[in-house]
């Protein structure tokens, strides 16, 4: 058989595993089947002809067929030995019972752990990105192309917060966040990223860069165009009772557990709302945009109501989204009419929010933290809330961790649902500015409370840092050293949040910003095309990662490349005595 049809075979053979995984179809049921498929196959093609044993589709149909099998034999073990032991114990052979009982466990052991994650090619979850430091590629996006500004000032938290349930003590509370210095935080990050000295400035920079790369027209923002700031608030679909939406989306004062619902989920890491003030003062009051053009909200959820409390007593006129309701000043939200984004393993689709599809310009304000399935939970993932499905449990298939054993989808060069987000017309790429809100980093499961960050040079205090830029694959790499760093399976944090979670660490999280960035990236037989446009995509940015943890330089910094415009990393650094 020639390599091009052990291709196809191997496509052939993803594509029947992807839809079993969208049809949640068991991952044992998915080894017995994907077995047998291959144990048919193998001896229809060999039996005939016995050399063809050695062509390469059977050498990939060989380890699921050899899979099956020692699956199947540990079963039958396993069974004999539990028969052995129960004839043995009633002969009285105690034992001949322990070790036939220890035995079978032992089978049984073996047989769980070594399922089918490594059956079906699998990664073992090794740590670290694939490519070494200061080794960019892609093509840099934004008035200063592939620019990122870090802004970091410990003034903008109260190092004495205790973010817990029991001191409803919330990292949100006014008094935790210093909106001031937020304030100038924001406004520091615009007036770095877009090089202009005033906010007026820098806000119709971004948006004349974006009409010209969006319709080739160097055009400013025109009155009546809309705008929706994507806010992450997901445990508000789950963690408020309905009596808490009744109140006014506030969490209870008293604890009501659920088989969802723990302690250490209030006050999870979800958008600031100093940030989102602050945003909508620039927009409102310097920008001059009508209230009424803006809409806040995270679609498939609800706003929580500290956040909408804070929006709306000095914006009334904004639009803030909810999932199931028109009261309390909500809107709700409804599903566009026709699937938006065609995802690139050609197995699903989905609508789009109306709010999106009729959006002029996006901002995007996701969270810098952790994520157990993705490794990192930041502006590309933000969008797993906008699309209009009920949930988002469909595109965690392929993710780092989709079924539960950390790392099980590791490595690089396979389908990653990042890349179709991030390159739709109607989400990332009608984008006109990535905000990822590190004032509180998010602890080492997504929907847990933030935690103290021991890298440096934040050492054992709040991260209090805003990311700002228009490249969000730079941005995304950034932040995603960041995590990499901080989560490293050494440093012991809170612990509310259970054990370290080595997920950012993991082999491959950065996979789909390498796809993002370059095409040669992409695994073989999918072609990322989501507005179904049939062009494949382009370059959606440029990825790096940094020389170490202690410098935090990128090649820009350095001054490597410079006659190459696009590999333009740049972090803004602002220290504790310099915060403005």
């Amino acid at each position: 058989m020639k390599k091009s049809e052990k291709d196809r075979f191997k496509a052939g053979i993803n594509y029947i595993v992807e839809w079993m995984k969208e049809h949640r179809f068991p991952s044992r049921l998915l080894l017995i089947i994907m077995g047998i498929l291959s144990t048919i196959w193998f001896l229809v093609r060999v039996i005939p002809k016995p050399s063809r044993a050695t062509y390469p589709c059977m050498q990939v149909a060989a380890p699921l067929m050899s899979g099956l099998i020692v699956y199947l034999i540990s079963l039958g073990g396993i069974t004999l030995a539990f028969r052995k032991a129960k004839q043995s114990i009633v002969r009285g052979r105690y034992l001949a019972t322990g070790l036939f009982i220890t035995a079978a466990l032992t089978g049984l052991f073996f047989t769980l752990t070594q399922g089918s994650q490594n059956t079906l090619g699998s990664d073992i979850p090794e740590r670290g990105p694939e490519d070494l430091p200061n080794q960019p590629f892609g093509s840099g996006m934004g008035i200063n192309p592939g620019r990122v500004v870090w802004v970091w000032n410990p003034k903008a938290t109260n190092e004495n917060c205790l973010n817990t349930f029991e001191s409803k003590d919330y990292y949100f509370k006014p008094e935790n966040t210093n909106k001031d210095v937020v304030r100038t935080m924001i406004r520091s990050g615009l007036t770095g990223l877009s090089g202009k000295k005033s906010i007026p400035e820098a806000w119709d920079l971004l948006f004349r860069y974006h009409n010209q790369d969006k319709h080739q027209n160097n055009k400013g923002y025109a009155r009546g165009e809309k705008i929706f700031i994507k806010i992450n608030q997901g445990t508000s679909r789950w963690l408020l009772t309905d009596e808490d939406k009744k109140n006014g989306y506030f969490y209870p004062e008293t604890f009501k557990p659920t088989a969802l619902r723990g302690s250490t989920n209030y006050g999870a890491t979800e958008t600031n709302p100093y940030v989102v003030l602050e945003l909508l003062k620039e927009l409102v009051n310097e920008m001059g945009i009508n209230p009424g053009d803006i809409v806040v909200g995270d679609p498939m959820t609800d706003i929580y109501g500290h956040n909408f409390q804070v929006w709306h007593a000095e914006f009334p006129d904004v639009i803030y989204l909810d999932k199931f309701t028109t009261k309390y000043g909500r809107t709700m939200t409804a599903a566009g009419s026709e699937e938006r984004i065609f995802y690139g393993n050609k197995i699903q689709k989905d609508k789009i929010y109306d709010v999106i599809e009729n959006a002029d310009y996006l901002i995007n304000v996701a969270n810098l933290k952790p994520h157990y399935a993705a490794g990192i939970s930041l502006t590309a993932k933000n969008h797993f809330g906008s699309q209009a499905r009920s949930t988002a449990q469909h595109l965690h298939n392929s993710l780092i961790t989709p079924r539960g054993a950390l790392g099980s989808n590791g490595g690089y060069h396979k389908y990653r649902v990042q890349v179709d987000l991030m390159g739709s017309k109607y989400l990332g790429r009608n984008t006109l500015l990535y905000l990822v809100d590190g004032l509180f980093g998010g602890g080492g499961i997504e929907t847990k409370v933030p935690v103290k960050y021991f890298m440096a040079p934040f050492n054992n205090d709040w991260s209090s840092s805003i990311f700002v830029s228009q490249d969000q694959v730079a941005l995304e790499s950034v932040c995603y050293d960041f995590l990499r760093t901080e989560w490293n399976g050494i440093n012991q944090h809170n612990p509310a949040n259970g054990q370290p979670d080595y997920a950012p660490g993991i082999r491959g999280v950065d996979d789909y910003l390498h796809q993002a960035a370059d095409s040669a990236n992409w695994p073989e037989g999918i072609v990322y095309d989501p507005d179904n446009s049939g062009k494949p995509l382009p370059s959606l940015g440029v990825h790096e990662h940094w020389n170490n943890e202690q410098s935090k330089q990128y090649s820009r910094n350095l001054g490597m490349n410079k006659e190459l415009s696009w590999f333009q990393y740049r972090i803004l650094w602002y220290r504790r005595d310099n915060s403005n």
